[in-house]
């Protein structure tokens, strides 16, 4: 009877883990190893980490070593030296040592990238040499390993210890990776650290069973099985799912950028609408539908249009409008009208009431052109006639503003010649003390000495420069020249007078007046008291700060401040006040008909007290005739300058006419 028990003991035991089960076991743990080398190797690319790569070769040496220790089992065919327990646990010991060796060094700390071709190479290399010394071992000279199993006892202390390594070098593994989790590793540490817990319990289960077949060896097969497919998992994760997340993110984010690069190609960043490369190829195309239908386009600036219509803005303030499918000019009147309308109405912006207006420039296809550029260089053309002509309206282009843009575009390009080419010529008008009728002054005035047209005048060249922004350098040119000159005059015997220089809106904004002035006083001599600067009330009206601080800044310096052009601007007592000038100039549209009409002297009696009372000095301009000259002397105006006193003349001139003076 207890014979008959332990043999139907020990059938029950085989039954749990045959030589079969083993051997499926065991070469489906060789082929998920092989399968982490593979695809770690093969999915090595640069900035992958070098820690994933020493896992596929570390697992590539598993896996190897794992074949010899299934062919070395106990029932298995002779390979090489013959079968036995001892020699498969060998194998085993040396494969599980292997297995968590290269973890602890996967988890001891991030290596960089491998992906060099020596690297690679040496890693393999390293990986196969060792394989081939642990079969050589094993083959030939196998008693260097201490006694792992005994016929009849079982297994060794020596292989219970050393399976107890195993775990020790396992959970050292888990806590590595489980402090670096936490942190910005560059691959998967949780299933490594899985992993490596999975392989202590396969490990603490072959250290307690009591034969080969039992339900324990089974459970730990099985368990170095799950181990070893989430490190399969932890490479898959790091080498193809996340780059391939990445490259999916990036697939994106590209796709987006470009479409975002895309639209700012096309489209204007502040207004969103269409810039002037869609708008082209919008014109071209309404321009083929234009062509096949006989209708017509026109180009303006409005808010709301249709959705077959094309708003672009092309910088700055400036819009244009392409409307389709217009039959006739008759109808484009009635929609620009509108839009000047609702253009004027006041909105509400920072809890501030702003009104705008638009000037409206239309060419029309295809009388006045037949592309995108011939089209909106005309409709540009007409928006600035409307400009000139008024501003918030609306004008059509017509062939005379093409010649006058063509005229415009030559005086354009010859004034920068001039400029270049020194050909500007300072004339000077004396300034007259009402009450002595002395010479107390003189103002200098800018004239264009073409080398073919002759003396141009400034109202001919002077708006041009204005929007060009050529005033700025010839405004700089004034103010040296003036100062050169004035001393030049005082040296012939002329009185020091002091000498005044109209100062342009953009020359005072944009310019570096405070240096301009200071370099012309240094390099002439002149005495900063005889250096006057005529500003124009709209200079005064913007950026009121700014302004004061550059006021201030010439004050310092000692050149006279007047403002020109004294009642057809923004007059207002509190900018007097504030920036502190010393004269009014009386525009000459209020004293021409001075004699004539009783409102021009309620202006000019006002505009001179206002000032007396201020303390400020005034000058009427533009006087012709001697009774002119008694009324302002009779409404207590202090100085005058005009055609009654001398027309403006060069400088020779000018000492011509002062010795005249002295001998009348």
């Amino acid at each position: 009877m207890g014979l008959k028990g332990t043999l139907s003991h020990s059938r029950m035991l085989r039954k749990w883990f045959s030589v079969s089960m083993h051997t499926i076991t065991e070469f489906a743990a060789i082929v998920v190893a092989l399968l982490v080398f593979t695809l770690a190797w093969h999915t090595s690319s640069v900035g992958q980490p070098g820690n994933i790569l020493i896992i596929g070769c570390g697992f590539l040496a598993v896996g190897l070593i794992d074949l010899g220790h299934v062919l070395s089992y106990k029932g298995m065919p002779d390979f090489v030296t013959p079968a036995s327990p001892e020699k498969a646990i060998h194998f085993w010991l040396v494969g599980r040592y292997t297995a968590a060796l290269t973890l602890l060094v996967a988890a001891s700390r991030p290596v960089k990238s491998m992906f060099g071709l020596p690297w690679r190479y040496v890693m393999l290399a390293l990986s196969l040499s060792y394989v081939m010394a642990v079969y050589a071992i094993e083959f030939l000279a196998p008693q260097v390993w201490p006694r792992t199993f005994v016929d009849g006892l079982g297994l060794t202390p020596f292989k219970r210890v050393a399976e107890y390594g195993v775990i020790v070098i396992a959970a050292v593994a888990a806590w590595a990776f489980r402090r670096w989790g936490g942190r910005e590793r560059v691959y998967n540490t949780t299933d490594l650290c899985a992993a490596a817990l999975i392989t202590i319990l396969s490990e603490l289960c072959l250290t307690l069973y009591s034969d080969v077949s039992d339900l324990f060896s089974l459970l730990g097969h099985l368990y170095k099985i799950v181990a070893y497919y989430f490190i399969y998992r932890a490479v898959f994760v790091t080498s193809v799912r996340d780059p391939y997340n990445r490259l999916s993110v990036e697939v994106e984010e590209r796709r987006e950028a470009e479409q975002r690069v895309e639209f700012l190609a096309y489209h204007d960043v502040l207004t969103r609408l269409p810039n002037r490369d869609l708008a082209r190829d919008r014109l071209t195309q309404a321009i083929a539908d234009a062509h096949r239908h006989g209708s017509m386009v026109a180009t303006s600036l409005r808010e709301h249009v249709r959705e077959a219509d094309t708003v672009s803005r092309q910088g700055g303030d400036e819009f244009l409008l392409i409307l389709k499918d217009l039959p006739d000019v008759d109808m484009v009147v009635p929609i620009v009208s509108k839009l000047l309308a609702e253009l004027c109405v006041p909105v509400m912006l920072a809890g501030r009431e702003l009104t705008t207006s638009a000037s409206m420039g239309i060419a029309m296809y295809p009388h006045d052109g037949q592309d995108f550029e011939t089209l909106s260089q005309k409709a540009d053309t007409a928006m600035y006639r409307a400009k000139a002509e008024g501003r918030n309206t609306y004008r059509f282009f017509d062939d005379r503003m093409n010649q006058e843009s063509i005229e415009r575009l030559t005086l354009l390009q010859e004034l920068r010649r001039a400029l270049e080419h020194k050909q500007f010529v300072l004339h000077y008008q004396p300034q007259i003390d009402l009450q002595t009728r002395r010479v107390v002054g003189m103002e200098a005035l800018i004239r264009w000495q073409h080398p073919e047209k002759g003396l141009i005048p400034p109202n001919v060249f002077i708006p041009i420069a204005e929007e060009s922004g050529l005033i700025v350098p010839m405004g700089d040119w004034v103010i040296e020249e003036a100062a050169t000159q004035s001393v030049a005059l005082t040296a012939q015997g002329l009185p020091a007078i002091p000498v005044a220089v109209n100062l342009s809106a953009l020359q005072f904004r944009r310019g570096n007046l405070e240096e301009v002035v200071a370099q012309a006083l240094k390099q002439s001599g002149l005495s900063p008291s005889l250096l006057e600067l005529e500003l124009t009330e709209s200079v005064l009206i913007s950026d009121t700060e700014s302004v004061e601080t550059r006021l201030r800044g010439l004050q310092r310096m000692g050149v006279t401040l007047s403002i020109d052009d004294f009642g057809t601007g923004y007059s207002s007592l509190s900018y007097l006040n504030r920036f502190s000038v010393d004269k009014l100039k009386i525009d000459q549209s209020f004293v021409r008909d001075l004699n004539r009409n009783p409102d021009d002297v309620g202006i000019v009696r006002a505009i001179i007290q206002m000032a007396s009372s201020l303390g400020l000095k005034t000058i009427a301009e533009g006087v012709e005739t001697e009774t002119m000259a008694e009324l302002l002397t009779q409404l207590g105006c202090d100085e005058a300058q005009g055609y009654y006193f001398a027309r403006p003349m060069p400088a020779d001139a000018l000492t011509v006419w002062f010795r005249d003076q002295a001998r009348a």
